[in-house]
């Protein structure tokens, strides 16, 4: 490769964090260079080095299929040089690409493999990438591994004088400690990120650090505080040019929610709704739609709110297809890279320490499988299975079936009270409670919070009640020594018939339900009179 075009690739990958723009346009002008080079070999080389650069864009702009492909094909071109820096390069956008598609696996043994190759080939970028990447993946897994992965990437990235690192660093260190709940910590390594992605330029680490400053500042109680750094990331968000974000609007508008504010809540919903329908991004537009229904309802606007319902039901369902799409492309472009390097490394590996690995990726492949439908504080299904499995089944339903939603009472008071380790402690006996008491046909779910919901299949609505009533019964009567000996619980409930299969129709009235429930008092089962629902008979078919 001519010296002069090398110097455009190993620029455009240094840029291609901070000003991806300027990145694009050096990996432009390398390959306008190279168009008229006669060596084979340098072609080759040129074009693995350009598919790294490529890759790593792709990455950025969630194309992770695309991304998977450009890190195949430098791999394949480079499967003689393991040697070069743009080998472990490639393995780190194929690392970063697995892990946005949830091969959690599949990207721990590749950054294992780019760590091996970058200590025998002295990359200690690409070894502090790739041990920062461990730590960022394990941060909720496993806090004391990631912490150490992490700190050891800290320590590469400062003897190298790296800036981008060094900012990474100081961010997901911050992250680790906010989910260990040392939030004064966490807050002292948030402020360092932005400080020093400040100091080198990195706008998408700024909006990020200051969307995570406003979270921590709510949740110290400085609302005011909060406020101010979420609208300063909001602000900085629509300035870049870069991928477009969606960090700061989740904090923020539940803060506006709760304080009345509810038309800045539905502006600020409104705009950023526009920005992601441009960029076309789908999973934003799902949770803006379903937050924008909820601020429509409750400003007495039922005909918008159920027009953004409608459309967070159609855009959700197309979300989960288009994800299977996309994890069925990833997997055939791993299982294509796969076949290549098996190809380059049978003379490096021994049989028993491959057929460890794939035993190994296996198990880790159900893990994370069966972690997509889980929530992990309870052990029961989560929302997504609630909206997937949950609406399959009613809709295939033949019987009878009914919905409920319950909110244990006074949660928040339980949090004030006993701080959130006592609040988790009640979820989880709550949980647990309830699963060992429902009928396994029983489909039960934590909705988010302190909320549940519960499908009863083959049940008529007055069963569905009573069930209801026996588990609040026995909820009052469960012991929390661990919390307080004095501690009793219930909960309120909203229980409908569904009518011709349709989940969100009747989440919709069982939560009209339950809001009647708790301003009657609380503790209670709140169930829809006969006739009530729209619709056709709940009779069984025949």
């Amino acid at each position: 490769m001519a010296p002069a075009t090398l110097t455009l690739l190993r620029d455009a990958w240094t840029w291609r964090e901070q000003e991806p723009e300027r990145s694009a346009a050096l990996l432009a002008r390398a390959a306008e260079l190279q168009s008229g080079a006669q060596d084979a070999g340098a072609e080759d080389e040129h074009t693995a080095a350009s598919a790294v650069v490529r890759g790593y864009h792709q990455f950025r702009d969630a194309r992770q299929a695309q991304a998977l492909e450009e890190a195949a094909q430098a791999l394949a071109r480079l499967a003689e040089r393991p040697e070069s820096h743009w080998y472990t390069r490639a393995l780190n956008v194929r690392s970063a690409a697995q892990l946005e598609l949830g091969e959690f696996a599949g990207a721990l043994l590749t950054l294992r493999d780019q760590i091996r190759l970058s200590r025998d080939n002295g990359d200690q970028e690409s070894e502090a990438c790739a041990l920062h990447d461990l730590g960022a993946m394990h941060t909720r897994r496993d806090p004391g591994r990631a912490g150490a992965y992490l700190r050891a990437a800290g320590a590469l990235f400062d003897r190298l004088g790296h800036p981008t690192g060094q900012t990474f660093v100081a961010w997901s260190l911050g992250e680790l400690l906010q989910v260990q709940g040392r939030q004064d910590e966490a807050l002292e390594h948030v402020q360092e990120a932005l400080r020093r992605a400040r100091a080198c330029g990195h706008r998408l680490m700024e909006v990020l650090a200051l969307s995570r400053l406003g979270e921590l500042a709510l949740g110290r109680g400085e609302a005011g505080q909060g406020e101010r750094w979420l609208r300063e990331a909001l602000a900085l968000q629509l300035e870049t040019t870069h991928r477009p974000l969606w960090v700061s609007v989740p904090p923020l508008v539940p803060l506006l929610i709760h304080s009345g504010r509810l038309s800045e809540a539905r502006q600020v919903l409104e705009d950023q709704l526009i920005r992601a329908d441009e960029a076309g991004m789908l999973a934003a537009r799902v949770a803006l739609h379903e937050a924008l229904s909820g601020v429509f309802e409750a400003l007495g606007d039922p005909v918008r709110a159920l027009r953004h319902a409608r459309d967070h039901l159609r855009l959700f369902r197309q979300e989960n297809a288009d994800e299977l799409a996309r994890r069925v492309q990833g997997l055939e472009v791993l299982h294509r890279t796969e076949l290549a390097e098996h190809e380059a490394q049978t003379q490096r590996r021994q049989n028993a320490e491959l057929r460890a690995a794939l035993a190994q990726l296996e198990v880790l492949h159900l893990q994370v499988e069966r972690a997509s439908v889980t929530d992990e504080l309870t052990g029961v299904h989560n929302r997504h299975f609630l909206m997937t499995h949950g609406a399959a089944s009613l809709a295939a339903a033949r019987g009878p079936a009914c919905v409920a939603i319950l909110d244990i009472d006074h949660f928040k008071s339980i949090n004030d009270q006993y701080g959130h380790d006592g609040g988790d402690q009640v979820l989880a006996a709550f949980a647990r409670y309830l699963r060992q008491s429902l009928r396994p046909s029983d489909l039960f779910t934590r909705f988010g919070g302190e909320e549940f919901v519960v499908i009863f299949l083959d049940t008529h609505l007055p069963e569905a009640g009573a069930a209801l009533e026996a588990l609040n019964a026995g909820v009052r009567a469960l012991p929390h020594a661990g919390v307080s000996p004095d501690l009793q619980l219930s909960f309120t409930a909203g229980v409908v018939a569904v009518v011709g299969g349709d989940l969100l129709d009747a989440l919709h009235r069982a939560d009209a339900l339950l809001m009647q429930g708790k301003r009657s008092g609380r503790a209670r089962v709140v169930c829809e009179p006969e006739g009530a629902a729209p619709g056709r008979s709940l009779a069984p078919t025949s």
